[in-house]
């Protein structure tokens, strides 16, 4: 069984998701996977060593995918993890089109198109019903699911004076990539410059490799930056006893059952926005920091188109990236860094406990068993 997979190129969580299906797919056998796609997307697959072939694609243009036709009709099977124009596109010339969204609940619509895929997989890790109701009449076969993450992650017993930094795949077709790696440039210069924060034996900062490639640190502290496979983040990240972090929803469920004390850096995308004040909502004892924290913000309304979404959010980078705010990060870190969030780490299990375990491994079967 052959299964072409691609995944959006929009940081970590489209891959991310991806990875973990792929995983599940591989414990059966008589399965091959093969990858398409470019950027982060690509890094990540190359990383994982799940893929037997690597073919590079602009996947989000129409004329890329068009010169890759040959190929699309060499597979009775694709996988999209929110890839929406390959997924499209494989309806075309591919026998069965699965999809997996995990922003389902933020959408302000989907494509009749993409309605049509085999099985369209919903995954919740906020729940996607209320708005699925208002867009969804286009989905001819949804499956709801939780989480696609390794949801049976133990908690380390060994704990390091370490901080992690995580930025994310921090890199997507709908931002000029300059103006995300002056952000955390500046950003995590910013966080490195607070008083306190020597204490940590190491610091660690990690994220794709567009923006970890072009930080330039000016700290004297004992700062690693690298790129990490997932495995690999989580480990480390495991054995950290604080994490700073982008507000995607991988870090979100990743280290909920952690126990660690954790912070969530302003946001880089229109979903990510989203996500700091959803996790406001739920009051998990989080240390947050999104642009509604700055003076120059503006209310950025729910249900956007994508673009007009992340081009408001762009907006407010812009404006930190102009300015001198290192006093506002100074503060905001010193408080994350003085206060323990120990009190609310059960609360944090007992939400982890409540969602599905096994959605990854519900993909690949479904998958399977429709093609075995």
């Amino acid at each position: 069984m052959k299964i072409l997979v691609s995944a959006e190129t929009f940081g970590y969580g489209p891959i991310s998701t991806c990875l973990s299906v792929a995983r599940e797919l591989k414990k059966y056998k008589d399965v091959t996977l093969d990858f398409i796609g470019e950027g982060i997307a690509m890094e990540q697959a190359k990383l994982s060593g799940l893929f037997d072939n690597y073919y590079q694609c602009n996947v989000f243009d129409n004329d890329s995918l068009e010169k890759e036709k040959k190929l699309f009709k060499a597979y009775d099977i694709f996988l999209s993890s929110e890839n929406i124009k390959g997924a499209m596109f494989a309806l075309k010339h591919v026998k069965n089109v699965y999809y997996i969204d995990n922003l389902v609940w933020m959408w302000d619509e989907i494509p009749e198109e993409l309605g049509k895929v085999k099985k369209f997989f919903i995954s919740e890790t906020f729940s996607c019903k209320k708005n699925f109701k208002r867009i969804g009449h286009v989905v001819e076969n949804p499956i709801f699911i939780g989480p696609i993450r390794n949801m049976k992650s133990k908690k380390s017993k060994k704990l390091k004076n370490q901080l992690i930094i995580n930025v994310g795949g921090a890199s997507t077709f709908m931002i000029d990539q300059n103006i995300i790696n002056e952000f955390y440039s500046k950003l995590i210069n910013d966080v490195l410059a607070t008083p306190g924060i020597e204490k940590f034996k190491s610091i660690i900062i990690c994220g794709g490799s567009q923006v970890i490639n072009s930080l330039k640190i000016e700290s004297d502290l004992n700062v690693e930056v690298k790129t990490l496979e997932n495995k690999e983040y989580i480990k480390k990240m495991k054995e950290s006893t604080h994490c700073i972090m982008s507000s995607g929803l991988g870090n979100f469920i990743e280290t909920l059952n952690q126990d660690k004390e954790i912070m969530y850096l302003p946001a880089v995308n229109y979903s990510q926005l989203l996500q700091i004040d959803y996790y406001k909502t739920i009051d998990l004892g989080f240390s947050l920091l999104n642009w509604d924290s700055f003076d120059f913000f503006k209310e950025i309304p729910l249900y956007l188109e994508e673009q007009a979404g992340v081009d408001l959010v762009v907006e407010n980078i812009k404006k930190y990236n102009s300015g001198n705010y290192r006093n506002k990060i100074n503060e905001s870190v010193k408080e994350y860094l003085d206060n323990s969030q120990k009190e609310y780490f059960k609360k944090r299990n007992r939400l982890f406990d409540q969602f599905d375990h096994n959605a990854a491994k519900t993909v690949a079967s479904t998958i399977y068993d429709e093609n075995k």
